[in-house]
């Protein structure tokens, strides 16, 4: 009887054991980021202890490499934790991904995920002299257009933005891809490469053919 009673208290135990984590009292958290490339990404668990992740390089296929990192310390079983970006690093923005807020224990590892991509911004400007309509932009290195309709009566500035945005470090390149009725457009400063904000700066002037 005593040996069973002793059984049954072992099995219980190391029930409880199991249910617990195995008996861990303390946790690491640790985590990956995905697609970082520039420096300056800041962490920080439960809006403190800020952690610098930089980045790991390009792989063989010249892809970007996974980087994993871990909070010093660790967090006590129970205890709630939660991993945000602090400061996003150079020409990107990272966001949670996954399994980056809960309760340490509940799983038996912590792995807490973060995905980086790089900035895209849109790219438009001003248009002089438009007076028909028809005009169409077309911006040559991601394919996407706009068309716009003629101005109140062709001497103010009409803007327009291109729908598609463009990501950083890609080039963009506007030209006239159908002239509106009876005019013709030039662009100027329709070509450059993607910085960290939106262009605003192409101009493009129309004035009517001869008749």
């Amino acid at each position: 009887m005593k040996k069973s009673i002793l059984a049954l208290c072992a099995l219980t135990l190391a029930a409880g054991l199991a249910a617990c984590g195995g008996g861990t009292s303390s946790y690491t958290i640790d985590g990956t980021v995905i697609g970082l490339q520039y420096d300056g990404l800041v962490l920080q668990n439960n809006l403190t202890n800020d952690l610098a992740v930089k980045p790991a390089g390009l792989d063989a296929g010249n892809n970007v490499k996974n980087v994993n990192y871990s909070f010093p310390g660790e967090v006590d079983y129970g205890k709630a934790y939660s991993v945000t970006v602090k400061t996003n690093p150079a020409h990107q923005t990272c966001t949670p991904a996954g399994g980056t807020a809960d309760t340490a224990g509940r799983l038996t590892t912590i792995n807490a995920v973060i995905s980086c991509s790089l900035v895209a911004n849109t790219i438009g400007g001003t248009i002089t002299g438009l007076a028909s309509d028809g005009l169409q932009l077309i911006n040559g290195s991601t394919g996407g257009s706009v068309t716009i309709a003629k101005g109140t009566d062709g001497t103010y500035p009409t803007k327009f933005v291109f729908p598609a945005v463009v990501t950083f470090g890609q080039t963009y390149g506007v030209t006239v891809y159908k002239q509106p009725a009876t005019q013709t457009c030039t662009v100027t400063n329709g070509a450059g490469t993607m910085g960290d904000n939106a262009v605003d700066t192409i101009t493009v002037n129309c004035v009517n053919n001869p008749s």
